[in-house]
């Protein structure tokens, strides 16, 4: 295999991109089985390498290995962790995960999101277990565990706590969402389906109801829906630090402010691949 050149697999559940750099090996991994068809990875892209297509009944990405970079900029920006780089190193017989584009500085860390104090947890209390719809917490012997990589600071467990101080959670994003009920057929559930954090609830021959305090912003029943129904505005994007690079602030352009304009000038495309999914439910 010619040095450099990127090479792209991709079966059912994932896609992969690696590049070989004579002894060391890059491999960049989208899980599809873990996507949630937020679009974040798309529109964070530097390169334009990610879009989204159908498959079955949901959207996950396609990758164009001629145009990506393998910046990892996809991997920083996923709320699920659903992308992943590593490297593999054939004379030092290693293997890592990596994150370039952090190293480099100028992109920082996402907020950590929840925070959790065990030590105020009632014995025995397993509330924000029951209540978390990711699985992200489990009660273990030692006591209470958070698994970070699952938690997506949705405040369904803060909210089912009932000892003030023991969970606290900052969302990634500050924002808004609306649903025009007007749109919305009886019958519909293309956004309860999607949502990752069951802020959606359907209400028989009325359409939805959603609850905005477990909203996390991340786009997934924008995408899915068919009928152009969801209003989705970001505010304000929360990390650990300031972001100085201008891909971080073309990055958060995008995201952000821009946020509109940009789902305006793709609102073709979009439609298109929601119309498609909604054909493969039918």
């Amino acid at each position: 295999m010619p040095k450099r050149q990127k090479i792209k697999s991709e079966d059912a559940e994932r896609i992969t991109i690696s590049q070989s750099l004579w002894v060391e090996t890059i491999t960049l991994t989208f899980d599809k089985t873990e996507c949630i068809g937020c679009d974040l990875c798309r529109q964070v892209c530097p390169k334009e390498a990610i879009s989204l297509k159908v498959q079955g009944e949901k959207i996950v990405p396609e990758v164009d290995e001629s145009k990506c970079s393998l910046c990892s900029l996809c991997v920083a920006f996923c709320p699920v962790n659903a992308i992943g780089m590593r490297s593999r190193n054939t004379w030092k017989e290693t293997e890592e995960e990596i994150h370039p584009i952090l190293d480099v500085g100028g992109i920082p860390h996402f907020s950590k999101g929840m925070q959790l104090n065990p030590e105020l947890c009632p014995p025995g209390c397993d509330l924000c277990v029951k209540a978390c719809p990711r699985e992200a917490l489990t009660m273990e012997k030692s006591g209470l565990k958070l698994n970070r990589l699952r938690c997506l600071s949705c405040a369904h467990c803060e909210e089912a706590c009932p000892i003030e101080g023991a969970i606290k959670v900052v969302r990634l994003f500050d924002g808004n969402i609306h649903v025009d009920l007007d749109k919305c057929p009886p019958g519909c559930d293309s956004c309860v389906k999607a949502c990752p954090t069951h802020c959606y609830t359907a209400i028989p021959d009325k359409g939805v109801k959603v609850d905005s305090r477990h909203c996390i912003c991340c786009g997934a029943c924008y995408v899915a829906c068919p009928y152009q129904a969801i209003d989705l505005t970001r505010l304000r994007l929360r990390s650990a630090e300031d972001g100085y690079s201008a891909v971080w602030s073309r990055a958060v352009d995008k995201l952000l402010e821009d946020h509109a304009r940009f789902l305006n000038h793709n609102e073709t495309n979009i439609i298109k691949l929601v119309e498609l999914l909604h054909k493969s439910k039918l």
